[in-house]
């Protein structure tokens, strides 16, 4: 038996109206789902028509938010999916939702994988295989996380590389060359970059470094000789001490052999 919609009362918060049938407060609407159903004072509701405002309030709810959590950035669907959940356990109305922003090009994992990785280019210092786990993480398929790879520009990448390994150099200043280079090597496969990116950038500003592993190793040399000094050890025991230390350290034997060979 129909009923009547007897009042429309807008809420304190901006969008959101009052249901009144046949002058009881019933339920709240949207904006949107006021709009596109026409109410209007007076209205007859029939049953099916209750219940069809009561299904388009709960999508028009679950659609904000989706376009809330949207505002601030680009999402992927897995994002998308677990941020509603955590609103809604009806998987049926979420897919609704999901479909209505594809419909409005809000919602496409292939332009969203490529506009992380420009994005992750330009403002991080993160290689591909890092980013390609982010990826993963938020449920990019293989497929598309390889159409993305093509927005990863090399030659910013060479770029942020050039910037990057000298400052990891003078970072490890302290260590010999061998563990200095092995400890930026496992520092730039950690933040995601492929050997053959950074290899030769890498080589090229050690190619003067000769001069300061020579200063390095003298400084140690000095210190370990002084420490032993005033100990009952013989000269050769003294030696034999430093180049057992400073080997693994990883310093070069002959290396050590040749400076002790100075003292």
């Amino acid at each position: 038996m129909p009923r009547i919609l007897t009042k429309i009362q807008a809420q304190k918060k901006p969008g959101r109206f009052n249901l009144f049938i046949d002058g009881k407060y019933i339920f709240s609407v949207s904006e949107t789902v006021l709009v596109e159903n026409h109410l209007h004072k007076g209205q007859e509701l029939t049953d099916e028509l209750i219940a069809h405002l009561i299904s388009s309030e709960d999508f028009s709810k679950i659609y904000q938010k989706a376009l809330n959590y949207l505002s601030y950035q680009l999402r992927s669907e897995k994002e998308i999916d677990n941020h509603l959940k955590k609103s809604s356990d009806d998987i049926l109305l979420i897919e609704k939702v999901k479909d209505k922003l594809r419909a409005y090009n809000l919602l496409d994992d292939t332009k969203y994988a490529a506009s992380y990785v420009r994005t992750m280019v330009n403002t991080s210092d993160k290689g591909f295989n890092v980013i390609r786990n982010n990826l993963r993480t938020k449920g990019i398929s293989e497929n598309n996380i390889e159409q993305a790879k093509l927005d990863y520009d090399s030659t910013k990448v060479t770029a942020k590389l050039e910037a990057l390994i000298p400052k990891l150099i003078h970072q490890y200043r302290n260590q010999p060359s061998k563990i200095r280079i092995q400890k930026i090597k496992q520092r730039l496969i950690a933040k995601g970059y492929n050997t053959t990116e950074f290899v030769d950038i890498l080589a090229a500003d050690y190619s003067n470094d000769s001069d300061h592993e020579d200063e390095l190793l003298l400084n140690n040399v000095e210190k370990l000789w002084n420490k032993y000094n005033n100990s009952h050890l013989t000269d050769s025991q003294k030696k034999l001490k430093i180049k057992q230390t400073l080997y693994r350290k990883g310093f070069a034997l002959d290396k050590i052999t040749n400076k002790l060979d100075e003292l």
